[in-house]
């Protein structure tokens, strides 16, 4: 399906997947609060911040990192993995591929669909974290925010291209999810997810910045929280729409070669 048809398109499916999420809204708060992990870090660098500032993070920057990590980990949230997995391996993805729209399409626009519902489910802690640490409460600028928005939008995407390239390797491989494990563990140490890029040594920090990492979810926190200026933050956003561009197309030629392997099996 083209662009514009796509585009004439949305307004249906945004229905569609409103309606998927008011059915499944036990579901979506399972999924939101198996992502509340920052919580649990924000318990254990509060402590240790105690005795003074920690890489230059007292416990007030810190309330205000990881609620802005709680945040962004919403609105960059992607299941396509998991959906992939299923349909190639149980030989559901062949009438989805017989839709006029490209499958990845679809999942996606469910996803962005449920992003307002996440973050209704999120408001409760969010509102108990400023009660509890007032200071943390922190309006960025104008030009920060706008920027904030382009970079949480590059973040999503690059999840979920990243989720699509794990879950399309079940068209070769018994243990894509296994893979993904793997990626999910650097990624949580090396994001900004477990604590601040800041706190990681000096000496790999030129080349962190340069991986996928960083983009995917520590640039949108900072802007966020406020610990990175909008001047700064171009060269990061540069590298999330490098880092877009070169998942698109791997994500394209694996679809590409996989749909046609899945269909020579007579899937």
């Amino acid at each position: 399906m083209s662009l514009p048809h796509t585009l004439r398109a949305a307004p249906t499916l945004f229905r569609i997947g409103f309606a998927e999420v008011v059915a499944y809204r036990a579901e979506m708060v399972i999924w939101v609060l198996t992502a509340t992990m920052p919580l649990i870090m924000l318990a254990l660098w509060n402590a240790v911040a105690a005795d003074g500032p920690v890489a230059g993070f007292g416990q007030v920057d810190f309330a205000r990192y990881f609620a802005a990590t709680l945040v962004v980990r919403q609105l960059t949230g992607a299941w396509i993995l998991w959906e992939l997995n299923y349909h190639i391996r149980t030989g559901s993805l062949s009438p989805l591929l017989l839709r006029p729209m490209n499958p990845l399409v679809y999942s996606g626009v469910s996803m962005v669909t449920a992003m307002p519902f996440r973050m209704v489910i999120l408001a409760p802690l969010l509102g108990a974290l400023v009660l509890w640490r007032p200071a943390l409460w922190q309006v960025p600028d104008l030009q920060t925010f706008a920027l904030f928005l382009v970079s949480v939008v590059l973040a999503w995407v690059m999840s979920f291209l990243i989720q699509a390239i794990f879950g399309m390797l079940s068209f070769w491989l018994d243990q894509s999810m296994g893979l993904f494990g793997v990626w999910f563990a650097t990624w949580g140490l090396l994001s900004g997810y477990v604590a601040p890029m800041d706190v990681l040594p000096d000496a790999i920090r030129p080349v962190v910045d340069w991986l996928p990492f960083r983009g995917m979810l520590a640039v949108p926190v900072e802007l966020l929280g406020g610990f990175l200026t909008a001047q700064d933050a171009l060269v990061d956003i540069a590298v999330q729409v490098g880092w877009v561009a070169v998942l698109t197309a791997l994500a394209a030629f694996m679809w590409k070669r996989g749909v046609r392997r899945y269909g020579a099996y007579g899937a």
